[in-house]
């Protein structure tokens, strides 16, 4: 093998270590191929900060519905509550973490697809697990 031949082998190599290298990183960073990457990365970090107030859960373990009217501007929960949403047809249910003290999210964070949750601040109260009281 010539000098010539091993640089050309050495640049292939890394191309193609590079070009799975970014493979790789798109799909642990959930972009997608063919999505713009700002949509993509703004769904990313949506979906990261809405996992600092709590988890989507099933409907069956919420402790009660809110029904989500045109108009509607906050609600409260308590930490470590599970609670329904329901926008017409539509139901999603949330249990919010846990805060050491209150604290207020938007529900269109939370609930990107439930019609009219935009511009709905959920307050929720601080833990007494955490707090003592």
């Amino acid at each position: 093998m010539t000098m010539k031949t091993k640089k050309h082998a050495l640049l292939f190599a890394a191309l193609l270590l590079g070009g799975m290298s970014a493979s790789y990183a798109l799909e642990m960073t959930g972009l997608k191929p063919g999505v713009p990457a700002s949509t993509a990365t703004a769904q990313a970090m949506a979906k990261r900060h809405a996992t600092l107030y709590g988890d989507p859960a099933g409907q069956s373990q919420a402790s009660r519905i809110i029904d989500v009217k045109p108009g509607m501007r906050y609600v409260n929960v308590d930490s470590g509550e599970t609670v329904a949403f329901r926008a017409g047809e539509k139901i999603v249910a949330w249990t919010f973490a846990q805060m050491v003290r209150d604290t207020s999210v938007d529900l269109g964070l939370l609930m990107p697809d439930l019609p009219g949750s935009a511009g709905v601040r959920v307050y929720i109260d601080r833990s007494d697990l955490f707090t003592g009281g």
